[in-house]
């Protein structure tokens, strides 16, 4: 049976408490979490990169420190895991705008995130993460695009699994959910016009 290491990154932000809640009932025997404080400024590149090696778990997963998984979730990546037991696996996340990652079956920068991972934890044929130069563009890659490209080359193709396991940034008070969806949509109306321009 597929086991995991958990590794999640924090800046020390309260919402941790609540990812913390959506991981420890989900764990099984053999399961690891690293929590590792992150003051790097990179959103969280040293840490997962100084915690990999360490990893005893079949497969590596990440997680972010105010990011939260559904419920089911681990059972749900274990099962990929132990039906494709080599292959990186790509689940869907939900922001709490209503958008999910990955809109695509394809790999590409902003079709993919930190939190939608399973790897197979295989030394020496893992990425790194790390920010690297984006052609004709002013901002880098980050780190988890970067991560994955460097992986594949090294593991083979990914399957994407059209199953949502984690909620990115969930809002629990309904006022402000909705005032965030609401500022979504304004901003997103408001790039709609300018391309209409």
């Amino acid at each position: 049976m597929a086991t995991f290491t958990i590794i999640l990154a924090t800046a020390g932000r309260p919402t941790v408490k609540h990812t913390l809640a959506s991981i420890a009932p989900q764990l099984e025997p053999g399961d690891e979490l690293f929590i590792v404080r992150d003051d790097s400024g990179d959103a969280g590149d040293t840490p997962r990169n100084e915690t990999m090696h360490r990893a005893a778990g079949t497969h590596l997963l990440f997680i972010d420190d105010d990011d939260v998984y559904v419920r089911d979730a681990l059972a749900r990546i274990r099962r990929f895991a132990d039906e494709h037991p080599g292959r990186i696996g790509l689940f869907k996340m939900k922001h709490v705008v209503g958008t999910t990652h990955w809109r695509d079956r394809e790999v590409y920068y902003g079709n993919v995130s930190t939190q939608i991972f399973c790897v197979p934890n295989v030394p020496g044929k893992l990425g790194r993460w790390h920010r690297t130069e984006r052609p004709n563009r002013d901002e880098p890659y980050i780190g988890d695009y970067v991560f994955l490209k460097e992986t594949i080359e090294l593991q083979g193709e990914p399957i994407f699994v059209d199953e949502v396991t984690v909620l990115v940034r969930p809002e629990r008070n309904p006022l402000k959910r909705w005032f965030v969806r609401a500022r979504y949509r304004a901003a997103l109306g408001q790039r709609l016009r300018a391309l209409r321009a």
